[in-house]
């Protein structure tokens, strides 16, 4: 059996032939690979079905992220075992998808435990911070390799645990959130939020990074995430609103909503008040490109009248980012989220660290992880891990609302760049007088 090193040499030059030759797949630079920073001691192999457990929201708030990373994984799973055979290997993988729901996340940990009796020790997801928190402990005690997708809680930033995040964490989108109110004017911000992991953490994030900026924050209503009618909570955000628009001008005060799919029903109840058309909103990643807003004209137009932009992380270009984005619009007819990328690239880390180590043992996977990521040309583009295991940097597209021929349509408005922290609009943008 070959060693660490050889076989790390062997694994980089096949990976790159092979995506060559069959025209998908993950690439890898191409130097060789270094040997792990720990020696990892190879096993016996790996022969038969390795199991990996997809858990997404498929009916709840988050469902429209859920669908897109389903058919990404579908890609991935395809592209992993056909080159499993290309290479003559012995083994495949088999994605088995599970639904959950974000608003109770003991569904997430019921469904983990199915999975775990069915043999399954490789996870991809949950999509919300307040699933993945609810599965820490598990996963953690019971020897079982967590990759999320989605969830962007600071406060599940821990070093050393069985938990993976493929996206930035709110510290970074946070800081997104801020500049682009900074950017149209705002200096007075009211923050209406899910009263979740997710974003009471995300609301942190971006009064901090406002108020470093020079603005001010105000609270309107911290929401139950079961709730599903929002009028008491918009009259109040509405009277919020008014006496700063009496004190400051329309043009200097903003709302910061930190929703899921319920901004729908919040934008309907806000369409009744003038004074929340009057002010721009901006949002974040847990409505970035959501189909339910963009289905009810009534929902789309107030979303195109406050210009609601909304920071989604920005996958890297690549030569697999295609494959994503046309397989996903042929399956679904509309373009990924930046977590679908971001499935697709969980699905493929895991195929090829079992292949680094040669074995299926997740703690073995853990181990190179992270130097298997930081050679990686993903679905995503190129990206490394943090000491907490979170994807380390990241620029945030601006998707925004916006009239097309017989509807609305989702349009990328501009990024981010976090290096900076400035926004750098898109033309069509600024020539709309924006």
């Amino acid at each position: 059996m070959a060693t660490t090193g050889s076989k790390a040499y062997i694994l980089a030059v096949i990976l790159l032939v092979v995506g060559l030759l069959v025209g998908y797949g993950v690439g890898i630079m191409t130097a060789p690979a270094p040997a792990p920073t720990e020696e990892v001691t190879p096993t016996a192999g790996v022969s038969g079905t390795v199991k990996i457990g997809l858990l997404v929201d498929l009916t709840g708030g988050l469902a429209t992220y859920g669908e897109n990373s389903q058919a990404a994984a579908e890609l991935a799973e395809r592209q992993v075992n056909d080159w499993l055979a290309a290479r003559g290997e012995d083994w495949r993988i088999d994605v088995i998808v599970e639904g959950t729901v974000p608003e109770d996340p003991s569904i997430a940990l019921a469904k983990v435990q199915s999975l775990q009796a069915q043999g399954v020790r490789f996870i991809v997801g949950p999509m919300s911070s307040a699933e993945v928190s609810e599965l820490k402990a598990y996963v953690d005690a019971n020897n079982i390799l967590l990759i999320s997708m989605s969830s962007t809680s600071p406060a599940l930033a821990i070093p050393n645990d069985n938990v993976f995040r493929f996206c930035p964490t709110d510290v970074i989108q946070g800081p997104a959130a801020a500049a682009v109110a900074w950017a149209q004017g705002i200096r007075h911000l009211v923050i209406m939020w899910r009263g979740d992991t997710w974003g009471d953490g995300l609301k942190e994030s971006v009064a901090e990074a406002f108020q470093k900026l020079g603005g001010q924050v105000h609270e309107a209503s911290r929401y139950s995430p079961d709730a599903t009618e929002f009028s008491a909570e918009v009259a109040d955000l509405a009277s919020i609103v008014q006496d700063l628009v009496n004190q400051f001008g329309a043009d200097q005060v903003g709302v910061e909503l930190i929703a899921f799919k319920e901004a729908a029903a919040i934008f309907q109840a806000a369409a009744g008040y003038d004074v929340l058309r009057q002010v721009k909103w901006v949002g974040s990643d847990g409505t970035a490109q959501l189909s339910q807003l963009i289905e009810t004209a009534e929902v789309a137009q107030f979303a195109t009248d406050v210009e609601f932009l909304n920071p989604i992380f920005a996958p890297g270009a690549s030569p697999f980012h295609d494959d994503v984005l046309n397989y996903v619009k042929q399956k679904l007819g509309r373009e990924p989220d930046a977590y679908a990328y971001a499935t697709y690239d969980a699905i493929w880390a895991i195929a090829m660290a079992i292949e680094w180590v040669d074995s299926d043992d997740p703690m073995k996977v853990k181990e190179v992880l992270p130097e298997v990521v930081a050679r990686m040309v993903g679905g995503s583009g190129v990206f490394q891990l943090n000491e907490d295991g979170d994807r380390a940097f990241s620029d945030y597209d601006l998707y925004v609302v916006w009239p097309t021929d017989g509807g609305y349509e989702w349009r990328k408005a501009g990024v981010y760049r976090a290096a900076t922290g400035t926004v750098e609009w898109e033309d069509w943008w600024l020539a709309r007088g924006g």
